[in-house]
């Protein structure tokens, strides 16, 4: 069993990486063909690039996580197949009309349904003081309102070319890492190809940026990330993880900022 896990965890992994490093320059030709470009204010003059990024990531992922489907049949990886298809369409459309202050929020609240009603979530809360609480109504909840938050998340911190990408690589290694910690073996390896399209795509996002990810990017990759940490039902511990790497990232990229 853990030689087909290795075995899966090796395919998954260079599907997602060859996949988004062989299509992403097309794409950028092919916006860049129909004008979709923005003013890259990091550069001296400012630079025209392309925009939005998110298809050829959403290639990758999908490529990945429905092979992993092919070798697993897992709930939990169809309610994350689902839930990211759901939250590109989201940012998607942000892309090419921004959407109102309400709308979003809740447009990402619905890319939650997924999860839900596949049942690819846990019940269990852990409190530092109290362990582990099961409430399960909580937890639904919980589900509902984080996923809108994370999915608006990256945005912010996307103050540098490439910080989103490199920000998304370190992160799903280490939210990677903490579920194998707490051996859920089979959504560690769905998380792995985060971070290797995140990787992928750091190539042509580090500055001089070649391509902007765009909102379709952001949302459907951290809706993915959170999606994981709740179809992988680890609890605070790998949601802490992942948020401590978070904290750092950021707090480097804050530096940076400030240096330049």
């Amino acid at each position: 069993m853990m030689l087909d896990r290795t075995i899966a965890a090796i395919v998954i992994s260079a599907i997602a990486f060859i996949t988004v490093y062989a299509i992403t320059p097309t794409l950028i030709k092919t916006l860049e063909k129909r004008k979709l470009v923005v003013k890259d204010y990091n550069r001296i003059g400012g630079a025209m690039v392309a925009r939005p990024g998110g298809p050829s990531i959403l290639a990758g992922i999908l490529a990945s996580e429905i092979a992993l489907y092919a070798f697993f049949s897992s709930i939990e990886v169809l309610a994350i197949i689902l839930t990211t298809l759901l939250a590109f369409f989201v940012g998607l459309a942000d892309d090419r009309k921004v959407l109102g202050g309400w709308f979003k929020p809740l447009a990402l609240a619905a890319t939650a349904i997924p999860i839900i009603l596949l049942g690819a979530h846990g019940s269990h809360l852990d409190f530092p003081l109290f362990g582990s609480v099961n409430i399960p109504e909580l937890y639904l909840a919980l589900i509902i309102i984080m996923i809108p938050i994370t999915g608006n998340t990256v945005n912010s911190i996307d103050v540098l070319n490439g910080v989103a990408s490199g920000f998304m690589t370190i992160a799903s290694f280490a939210l990677t890492i903490c579920l194998f910690i707490v051996h859920h073996y089979d959504i560690a390896i769905a998380s792995l190809p985060l971070g290797f399209v995140s990787l992928a795509f750091y190539k042509y996002h580090k500055f001089p940026s070649k391509i902007f990810p765009g909102d379709s990017w952001s949302t459907h990759l951290r809706c993915n990330v959170w999606g994981n940490c709740h179809s992988g039902s680890c609890g605070n511990n790998c949601r802490s993880c992942f948020v401590a790497s978070s904290d750092k990232l950021i707090s480097i990229s804050v530096k940076r900022k400030k240096n330049s």
